[in-house]
């Protein structure tokens, strides 16, 4: 597969204000039609890699548009985010005194795993309908130099598709700085630079707010703490998940899910990454049985679930390894 092209990153892109015009087939002489490639690069988003697509295969992009709803947030934080991203993303700001500056909106998600803080970003970019990158930790480097030239890059590619970029597990990037640790420090303060400088939308996913070197203070524009999941919280994520499989809830008989069994579910103490992984299971052994999901599979799933983190930490407390 030949290499795809070096982007141009000041070319603007194409907005609805500024529609591509269609042309039919009919439309092009056969000298267009010889030099009309069938071919298009393009980024996955998801795989980090440029890939030819199919022109023909290219569709127009389906937001989900009830995504934020499905937000377990309380309902000032929510209001409060989307007010900000509605504000920023109609440009209403200011630069800094040193222009560039300031621009950007940094939002640091933290708390615990499984409880939301990455579906946020995900329902955040769905609402706003701009494409979201999704960077680890991992992928920027662990070396001063590496992390600097892969911000660079990750914040030019998504300031030119006017992406919100999300940065997971940014902790080793947030932690106070020492004395006796260089590269670490290095590291902290190319971090800095960048997020001083950012235009766009920001989310970083942290777990250890306490270890943050003090100067990200003032560069972060909001910081919302996200808690283990209460009861309620759990309920809402469970409906939201089985609904959007087309898994009806109610007291009919007619309903797939009781409500009554919506509560016992409600009831395990697991967070919102094992409620996704048990619903996506239960509807995997659902249709290789072929039948429609239901409690039952869901209870199967969990059982197994339990089992599993029950010998788990058997194992780790007594020491053994399997």
């Amino acid at each position: 597969m030949p290499s795809p092209p070096s982007v141009d990153l000041t070319i603007p892109l194409h907005t609805s204000e500024h529609p591509v015009p269609a042309i039919t087939e009919a439309e092009l002489t056969d000298e267009e039609l010889i030099i009309t490639s069938p071919i298009l690069y393009a980024f996955s988003l998801s795989d980090k890699l440029w890939l030819e697509l199919n022109v023909e295969k290219v569709l127009d992009i389906e937001w989900d548009e009830e995504a934020f709803d499905n937000l377990v947030l309380p309902m000032d934080r929510k209001v409060l985010l989307k007010s900000l991203v509605e504000a920023h993303n109609q440009q209403v700001g200011f630069d800094d005194f040193i222009k560039g500056k300031g621009r950007g909106l940094v939002v640091n998600l933290f708390g615990p795993p499984g409880v939301g803080k990455t579906f946020s970003a995900e329902a955040t970019s769905e609402y706003v309908k701009r494409p979201l990158y999704v960077v680890g930790a991992g992928d920027l480097g662990t070396r001063a130099a590496d992390v600097d030239t892969s911000l660079q890059r990750v914040f030019e590619l998504a300031t030119s598709w006017k992406a919100i970029v999300l940065i997971d597990e940014a902790d080793v990037f947030l932690e106070e700085r020492s004395l006796h640790d260089l590269e670490r420090n290095a590291m902290v303060a190319v971090f800095l630079r960048h997020l001083e400088y950012y235009p766009a939308i920001l989310f970083l996913t942290t777990n250890r707010v306490r270890t943050f070197d003090g100067a990200f203070l003032s560069r972060i524009h909001i910081a919302l703490h996200f808690h283990d999941l209460s009861r309620d919280a759990r309920g809402s994520v469970w409906k939201a998940f089985l609904t959007k499989l087309g898994v009806t809830i109610g007291n009919d008989l007619k309903a797939d899910v009781t409500e009554e069994q919506l509560e016992k579910l409600s009831d395990k103490d697991i967070n919102g990454r094992q409620v996704k992984n048990a619903v996506k299971t239960a509807s995997s052994l659902a249709t290789s049985r072929g039948e429609k999901l239901g409690y039952k599979h869901l209870s199967e799933v969990l059982n197994v679930m339990e089992q599993f983190a029950t010998e788990f930490e058997t194992m780790r407390h007594s020491g053994m390894y399997v």
